[in-house]
């Protein structure tokens, strides 16, 4: 590496891979965040169609339950007509038990109703817990290729890194440590390549005496946003 330009482009190619790197590494545990996050949005709908089945079941037991009972009444009150004592009691009776027996049949209905609903409530059950093994696969998928990945990222980080600290050894003097603590704080915005006779960071137009001081192979700053600039090839 035998000028300051060389240098400069280098390690403004290595932060850029840097960079990249860290950001790959970063977006990793996202995706898998994202993916617990449809995991448990997939159990909650489980738990919400479980917990419609069994107040739905309730309400059906309960109405069961009330229809026997009423059952029971009517079979009651057909025995006491037969030992009714007068035809005012006996006219009594029979009302009652029609009565009976038709709100009976309303249950009866209901009872028909409730059931279909429990058949579309487990049906739902079914297509929930479905949906719940599908995305567990794919989270159990992703944590995968995410550890995969991140291995090597990790392992190709470290390397870029290290060329990172060769290639700043060859800095010098004062102009080393002033580069060390901008590349600290900004890092790959530490540097920026000049672009038709712009700063490539933030396009501040240069003046004619920075561009010869950059041919010259002399250390610049943009006056606008700091960066070190650098001739691109």
């Amino acid at each position: 590496m035998s000028t300051l330009t060389e240098a400069l482009r280098t390690l403004h190619r290595i932060h850029r891979q840097v960079a990249d790197l860290q950001d790959r590494l970063q977006r990793g545990p996202k995706q898998v965040k994202s993916a617990e996050v449809v995991v448990k949005k997939a159990e909650a709908e489980l738990a919400a169609a479980k917990d419609a089945y069994r107040t739905a079941k309730l309400s059906c037991d309960e109405k069961n339950l009330q229809l026997k009972q009423r059952e029971a009444r009517v079979l009651d009150l057909k025995g006491k007509l037969n030992a009714s004592s007068s035809n005012r009691e006996y006219q009594l009776l029979k009302d009652q038990i029609a009565a009976d027996e038709q709100a009976n049949s309303v249950l009866s209905d209901e009872i028909l109703e409730s059931l279909e609903r429990l058949d579309v409530l487990q049906a739902n059950i079914k297509e929930a817990e479905g949906v719940l093994a599908q995305v567990r696969a794919e989270e159990a998928k992703t944590r995968q290729r995410i550890s995969d990945q991140q291995q090597g990222l990790e392992a190709e980080l470290g390397r870029y890194t290290a060329e990172l600290v060769a290639a700043e050894g060859l800095l010098e003097g004062d102009y080393k440590d002033n580069y060390l603590r901008l590349s600290k704080s900004r890092g790959v915005d530490s540097l920026a390549p000049v672009e038709a006779e712009t700063c490539g960071g933030c396009c501040q137009t240069l003046t004619p005496h920075i561009i010869d001081q950059l041919r010259l192979n002399k250390p610049v700053f943009c006056k606008s946003c700091g960066r070190l600039l650098y001739l691109p090839e």
